[in-house]
């Protein structure tokens, strides 16, 4: 794991992914994450938390200043983690250990493959050290 981890975000050169999280409302904290986006020149994944809602992800792709929010963390079994629209329509991302790739698809058929996975990334929610 990145010695940036401490620092409160985890940096990925080789993805050219940085994520970090926060449990404050949209949309706090989006100032310092453009700018610690432009900075490392990658896309960022940025995790909030809320207690009684659970998490969800904003991003914010590299050279962009349009944030895309409220994403649900998504997972097949033995698979990458996806970042899911909660709404019914978006782009649908794909985090893994080589980049963090958009998809105007959905990595599931129906709407129980689309629980299944979201209940899935909730039984295993750490990256492990990895995408």
């Amino acid at each position: 794991m990145s010695a940036h981890a401490a620092d409160g975000f985890y940096a990925d050169r080789e993805a050219s992914v940085v994520v970090t999280a926060t449990s404050c409302d949209r949309p706090l904290f989006f100032p310092e994450c453009e700018a610690l986006a432009q900075f490392l020149q990658m896309d960022l994944v940025l995790m909030r938390f809320d207690p009684l809602l659970g998490a969800s992800f904003d991003v914010l792709m590299a050279g962009s200043d349009s944030w895309l929010c409220d994403f649900l963390a998504w997972r097949r079994d033995g698979g990458d983690m996806w970042l899911v629209p909660a709404r019914a329509s978006g782009p649908y991302f794909c985090l893994n250990e080589s980049r963090l790739e958009a998809f105007e698809g959905a990595p599931y058929a129906n709407g129980s493959e689309r629980y299944a996975g979201i209940i899935r990334a909730i039984e295993a929610p750490s990256f492990e050290g990895r995408f």
